[in-house]
């Protein structure tokens, strides 16, 4: 949680359109964003300064309090792999959200990584087009959450809806 207010810190990770789109939704409402661009093209780069993101380490998306993971399909599960070793040494762990277009299994697979360092797991599915002016969405369903802690970023113009069922229920939807 920001020092400076309750809102919460949000870790978003890539800077592809629907990353950076969303990310300049929560800096709209004042909630700090930060993002690795560790192996990002100077493209990336320029997409997260765009929207207001700032570039940390992998142990300070860690301290976040929200992650979301809005990556290509095939750079979910490494990225996942990735963040163990920072997410099991976080003191407090963030809620980690998997929001790719990922099969019900490889999701799964996804939660089986990160459930051990104790960070609660959410299976999440976005539905419509990235955020911008006159447009609500998109809606992020999710599942699988053992808290509902995700909703508190409907407060900072996302959208969170709950969908009935374990992990994979979420993904299945796409």
């Amino acid at each position: 949680v920001n020092a400076m207010t309750d809102k919460p810190v949000v870790a978003i990770i890539a800077q592809g359109g629907m990353g950076a789109a969303c990310a300049a939704r929560l800096r709209e409402t004042g909630v700090r964003v930060v993002t690795s661009l560790e192996g990002r093209s100077e493209a990336s780069a320029k997409r997260a300064k765009a929207a207001g993101m700032i570039a940390v380490s992998d142990a300070e998306i860690a301290a976040a309090d929200f992650i979301l993971s809005i990556v290509p399909p095939n750079e979910a599960l490494p990225l996942a792999l990735r963040l163990v070793p920072a997410l099991a040494a976080a003191n407090s762990k963030p809620v980690y959200a998997d929001c790719n277009a990922v099969s019900p299994d490889t999701v799964k697979e996804i939660a089986s990584a990160i459930e051990p360092t104790g960070a609660p797991f959410v299976d999440g599915g976005i539905i419509g087009g990235p955020p911008r002016a006159g447009y609500g969405g998109p809606i992020f369903y999710y599942s699988g959450a053992a808290d509902t802690r995700i909703e508190r970023l409907n407060e900072y113009g996302l959208v969170f809806r709950p969908v009935a069922g374990p992990v994979g229920a979420a993904s299945a939807l796409k």
